[in-house]
Formats: C-alpha cells, sequence, structure tokens
C-alpha cells in the first residue's frame, strides 16, 4: 500500500470525516494547517490506522466510555492533548452507513445553528473551516464535555508517590547492577 500524502501530518489532523466518492465510501482528511486530503478506504478503515498508529485499543475505549455513561460513538483520546471527537457529520443513506467524523477538540473555536441542506449546526475551526454538521448544538455540546472528561480522567499522569516509587527501583537496580549481582 503506497503511504498517503496525509500520512506525514497525522499527528495534526484537525479532523477526518466519512464522504462519497464515485467510487464508494471515503474518508476527507483534513490537517490543522487546513489542507485537504482524501482517502479511498471508509472512516473505520482510516479511524482503524489512525488508532494502531497512535496504539490505541479502539474497543477498550470504547468500553471505558461507555462505563463513564456515554453514548454512541467513543471519542478518540489518542494522546495527551490530541482527543479528537465523534460528531455526526451526514445522513446516512442505507442501513449501516457510517456518518459520523473525528475533530480535533482543541480545534474547535465556536459552533453555530445552520439550518441549511440538513444540517443542523456549523463548527467554525481555529484553521479556518467550517464543518457543517448533523447533530445540534447541545449534542455537540455534550459530547465535547464527555470528551473533555475522558481526556483528564482517561490518560495516565502518574503522581508525584508513582514518580518517587520508580526513581527508587531505579536506582535500586542501579546498585544491583554496580554491584554485579
Amino acid at each position: 500500500m503506497n503511504k498517503a500524502p496525509w500520512h506525514n501530518v497525522i499527528n495534526q489532523l484537525a479532523y477526518f470525516i466519512p464522504i462519497y466518492l464515485p467510487e464508494g465510501d471515503g474518508t476527507q482528511i483534513v490537517d490543522i494547517a487546513g489542507n485537504y486530503y482524501h482517502d479511498s478506504r471508509n472512516i473505520r478503515s482510516v479511524k482503524k490506522f489512525i488508532c494502531r498508529h497512535f496504539m490505541v485499543d479502539y474497543q477498550a475505549l470504547r468500553q471505558y466510555f461507555q462505563k463513564r455513561g456515554g453514548s454512541g460513538s467513543a471519542p478518540l483520546a489518542l494522546a495527551p492533548g490530541y482527543t479528537m471527537v465523534a460528531i455526526k457529520t451526514r445522513a446516512a443513506r442505507c442501513s449501516g452507513d457510517p456518518c459520523y467524523g473525528f475533530i480535533n477538540v482543541n480545534i474547535i473555536e465556536t459552533i453555530e445553528k445552520q439550518e441549511k441542506d440538513g444540517a443542523r449546526s456549523r463548527l467554525i475551526l481555529r484553521n479556518g473551516c467550517q464543518l457543517p454538521c448533523i447533530s445540534t448544538i447541545r449534542t455537540i455540546q455534550n459530547a465535547l464535555l464527555m470528551a473533555r472528561d475522558l481526556e483528564m480522567k482517561g490518560t495516565y499522569r502518574p503522581s508525584d508517590a508513582t514518580l518517587a516509587e520508580l526513581l527508587l527501583r531505579f536506582l535500586k537496580l542501579y546498585e544491583q547492577e554496580k554491584n554485579g549481582l
């Protein structure tokens, strides 16, 4: 498989959403700079690729999200400070059609109401892009709250006690190595 140009900016994605291409389902990918890319794979495959790149177990993340009271598609907590929220960006043409795109939480500037072409809202992003959404403003706000909560509570942040314990273990190993044990 040839490396798509968007793979070079995988750490700087603004969003990726499902789109219809002439050959079938595809994915539109936009980086933080506002550059657009298209991938002929559907969004499920692109999401799986991104999760593998960041070594994220999406099924485990989804279970954790649901245990915390979340419903629908779980946000992608890819790295500290790099969480993507799932928002409905298109209407399904048939059963099983993917409708949710993933938007970087940190790039969303505002959410506006929009009643045009089936969209109920519009995301204004910091890079100047505008993204029409099927989800309502309230649904998007709730999804953002859940994503930020997951980002804050779902990521590992070692305490001072944990760091002190790790330092002691390291020193013991160092002493053993130094003494030839």
